[in-house]
């Protein structure tokens, strides 16, 4: 029986080395500072098939974004139900992601600025804590708007406490700080959606 691998399985392994490695670089150094020619060589191939499945620098950092904001996914709750529980376990579950700098790096700081606003309010993450709010629209065009904005007002203010947590030199005290006003803005949130 052969154990040679198909021209698919070799694609797809170069493809996963190449999202691998890229997400690592980005991670460290940042999309300005990160090249495909440092993402090639840390691989060990050319530039050429990382521009043939990718097609360009740009598309390759659009790639980690999503298979990033796609393992947050997975850790958060499936539920997505707004509910004080299930936020608060959904944003202890958010901070212990945020623990890892190449998260924090590429989705947090980078993807916004590269990005745009537009792409990164469009992230799996994003649409779902998105819709979780939303859900609760009577069907008004009032209600849809205030469900709207305060959509992007808890969003807004969760990227930031991350990236403030992350900043300091206290983590752990940041960490409680910020667990003790996200449990008080959260059980705020219900009396804000009726």
């Amino acid at each position: 029986m052969s154990t040679r691998r198909t021209q698919a399985e070799r694609r797809a392994e170069t493809q996963s080395l190449v999202l691998e490695s890229a997400c690592q670089l980005f991670g460290e150094k940042g999309y300005a500072d990160t090249s495909v020619a440092d993402i090639a060589k840390d691989c060990g191939l050319t530039t050429r098939p990382i521009y043939h499945y990718y097609g360009n620098k740009l598309a390759l950092f659009k790639a980690v974004t999503e298979a990033m904001s796609l393992q947050l996914m997975e850790k958060l709750n499936p539920m997505l139900e707004l509910s004080e529980e299930s936020m608060l376990y959904n944003w202890r579950a958010f901070m212990d992601y945020c623990d890892d700098p190449h998260f924090r790096q590429i989705v947090l700081i980078d993807t916004p600025k590269i990005l745009g606003r537009i792409e990164w309010q469009a992230s799996p993450s994003v649409v779902a804590a998105h819709d979780m709010i939303l859900q609760q629209a009577d069907g008004s065009e009032a209600d849809q708007f205030r469900l709207e904005l305060l959509s992007r007002m808890i969003i807004s203010a969760l990227t930031e406490a991350a990236l403030l947590i992350a900043e300091t030199d206290n983590i752990e005290m940041a960490r409680q700080e910020a667990e003790r006003l996200a449990t008080q803005i959260i059980k705020q949130i219900p009396l804000v959606v009726k």
